[in-house]
């Protein structure tokens, strides 16, 4: 009596790829993009600390701009005039910390 195992191997190697889709390939895109978001964070901080360099404090429209056009330059695409956009909020969260930084600066 012969038993045929090509069903079984079948199975087999459709339940790994199975689990290879459920949990490895997902994982594999999530730290894809945390890295893009890293290497994101790190241009948008940048790009906030020229822009205070290049500009008086009562220029903010400016350096706004400055640093739309910089990040444009490198590749990302925002809208400026769109707050929820998750770059802008990049932008201002990083405004904030050049803020707290200069403020721990003046008072130490």
């Amino acid at each position: 009596m012969q038993i045929d195992l090509t069903q079984i191997i079948l199975a087999v190697i459709t339940l790994i790829f199975g689990i290879l889709m459920r949990y490895v390939i997902p994982s594999a895109k999530s730290k894809l993009n945390t890295d893009q978001m890293e290497l994101l964070r790190i241009a948008v901080k940048t790009a906030v600390y020229a822009a205070d360099q290049l500009y008086n404090s009562n220029q903010g429209q400016e350096k706004l701009a400055y640093v739309v056009d910089l990040l444009h330059k490198q590749g990302y695409v925002i809208d400026p005039k769109q707050v929820e956009d998750t770059t802008r909020a990049l932008i201002e969260a990083m405004v904030k910390e050049l803020k707290l930084e200069q403020a721990k600066v003046a008072a130490g």
